[in-house]
């Protein structure tokens, strides 16, 4: 399963990586690319997770999800 996490707030490199660690901290999360330009981070997952912990993850890092879409 892949997540497609649209984040309001990056606008440098320091930023992405502030997302990424975050993401991959998630218990399930297999991998984490963060799309700078795109505002986007892609997330694989072992199993499903929540979208609220995403939220909550990103949040903590300092940034704001505008949407997550899900695609199998």
């Amino acid at each position: 399963m892949t997540k497609k996490i649209f984040i309001e707030g990056m606008t440098c490199g320091h930023c992405a990586g502030h997302v990424e660690e975050a993401l991959k901290d998630i218990c399930g999360v297999k991998s984490v690319k963060v799309d700078l330009a795109g505002k986007v981070a892609t997330v694989e997952l072992a199993h499903p997770v929540e979208d609220e912990k995403f939220k909550s993850a990103v949040d903590e890092a300092g940034y704001k999800v505008s949407r997550i879409n899900t695609t199998a």
